[in-house]
């Protein structure tokens, strides 16, 4: 399994009360294009690419059109789009290109913590599910009574390495799993999210809970000082969630 990596803090924004990342209806037909035509097709509709990350095998690239104001969250695996989502505006860095930094006399707020109640996280790491293995043996057949092979069937667990990406927006949150996370079984998403229940938000850490099904309802637990989160169900998770940016004592986001 491969060890855990730094991840980024996708975005900080105070935003209006009803605001959620979404994806983007006009650039909805772009999902699973290839990365070099997406990328035509994006300038055509005036977009500007401003920046970008890599998180695991994805690279997320932010793009703004500074028609609509709209700033989108490109993620781009195995060359090929992923989907395109609406994101606050601060992600793109609003200003035109060139521009020179605006400047306040209000001290900058802390990195990810512009707004407490508001923040967009991508987190990278690994975990262990349950499965079943076959184990070949070699045993003595009583009926037929010679030596043959035949097959153990017994429970196991495989690790994997995945990410997670978590909103939060005022007092609600959703969560978007890695294919790895989610069970078979599975209802009550909504397009690959689920709503955060029992979300409580302080200072230094984030509890809450999703229903990934009647008997799986995982909880998860992220420590706003180390960035560190825990999943914790029949399906265990854990990884790093990093704001960058930020010096000691302070928290990551």
């Amino acid at each position: 399994m491969r060890s855990t990596t730094a991840v980024a803090l996708l975005a900080t924004a105070a935003l209006p009360t009803v605001a959620t990342a979404q994806s983007s209806p006009d650039v909805a037909d772009l999902e699973g294009a290839r990365a070099a035509g997406g990328e035509t097709q994006l300038l055509a509709r005036g977009y500007e690419s401003r920046r970008s990350t890599v998180v695991g095998e994805q690279r997320f690239t932010f793009w703004y059109n500074a028609r609509t104001g709209r700033c989108l969250s490109v993620p781009t695996a195995d060359g090929r789009y992923g989907t395109l989502m609406s994101v606050p505006a601060e992600n793109c860095d609003a200003a035109p290109s060139g521009s020179p930094p605006q400047h306040s006399s209000t001290p900058p707020a802390e990195p990810g913590y512009r707004d407490p109640n508001s923040l967009v996280l991508i987190c990278y790491g690994g975990g262990s599910r349950p499965t079943v293995q076959n184990n070949p043996t070699y045993q003595w057949n009583a009926t037929t009574h010679k030596w043959e092979w035949s097959n153990i069937v017994s429970n196991a667990s495989e690790g994997f390495s995945s990410d997670v990406q978590i909103e939060l927006y005022g007092d609600h949150g959703r969560i978007q799993l890695g294919s790895k996370l989610v069970p078979p079984i599975h209802s009550g998403d909504d397009h690959g999210w689920w709503d955060l229940n029992n979300l409580v938000v302080t200072p230094d850490r984030i509890t809450a809970s999703y229903r990934l099904n009647g008997m799986n309802k995982p909880k998860l637990t992220i420590d706003r000082r180390s960035g560190r989160i825990t999943i914790n169900a029949t399906t265990s998770f854990s990884g790093q969630c990093d704001a960058g940016d930020w010096g000691a004592g302070r928290r990551r986001f």
